[in-house]
């Protein structure tokens, strides 16, 4: 007489393959929405600011920029004497951070909530960065690039505080989607000056540019999420079926 084969192994390798198509078919999806957004973001912008070779940077926006992202929390000291008189706002602080009050992660598709504050000291980057272009003395690429740095990684450091791994991985992969564009977008500026726009590079609301990018990053997302739910479905699945 036979002896009956156990059924567990056999059940989880289907349920483990569809969990590596997945894993595979999540990585495939956010590869996508970069290269897309670099078809979008690459093309030259008619409206962006030109940026300045000039050697003469303003000095208290330099300062201010750089206590921005030297790793610390910023202090409210190094803004400008006359930068809320311009702006129409005072910065403060925020989860130890100097923030606009008023800033945000605006963009197409919903972000983490967690990203907010990290979203509102990087509006105060920017608006530093006009506030020199302003005074005819513009910062050099060096400040828009540091100011998107310290974006990605506050977005980063801010999925951190997920307990579940799941839930932070995907934290993680907006942040990453998130700087990726953003950064698309100063280069597509020349790292100069940014002119009015949402968190994502948005200028116009009613531009070509504006309803593609809409378009992409809405399905790009849509697919990650998808692929990510169906990864967390398979896994259950194949939970049950070892346990069956």
């Amino acid at each position: 007489m036979s002896t009956p084969t156990p059924a567990g192994p056999a059940t989880a390798r289907p349920a483990q393959a569809a969990s590596r198509t997945a894993r595979r078919s999540a990585a495939l999806t956010a590869a996508a929405l970069t290269t897309m957004a670099a078809t979008v973001f690459l093309a030259p912008a008619p409206h962006a600011a030109a940026a300045s070779s000039g050697p003469v940077e303003s000095a208290p926006a330099r300062i201010a920029v750089a206590e921005l992202t030297s790793g610390g929390p910023g202090s409210l000291t190094a803004i400008p004497d006359d930068f809320a008189a311009r702006f129409g706002y005072r910065p403060g602080t925020l989860d130890g951070l100097v923030v606009n009050p008023q800033g945000d992660c605006s963009s197409p598709v919903t972000l983490p909530a967690e990203f907010d504050t990290a979203c509102k000291a990087h509006d105060l980057g920017y608006d530093l960065l006009r506030y020199a272009e302003e005074h005819g003395e513009p910062l050099g690429p060096w400040a828009r690039q540091a100011l998107d740095a310290t974006l990605d990684r506050h977005m980063h450091e801010a999925c951190g505080s997920r307990a579940d791994t799941f839930s932070r991985a995907r934290c993680e992969t907006m942040a990453t989607i998130a700087a990726t564009f953003v950064d698309l977008n100063s280069r597509r500026q020349d790292y100069g000056a940014p002119v009015t726009e949402t968190l994502l590079g948005t200028a116009d609301p009613g531009s070509t540019t504006s309803w593609q990018l809409l378009g992409i990053l809405g399905a790009g997302v849509t697919g990650l999420a998808a692929a990510l739910t169906l990864r967390s479905r398979t896994n259950s699945t194949a939970a049950q079926g070892v346990q069956g």
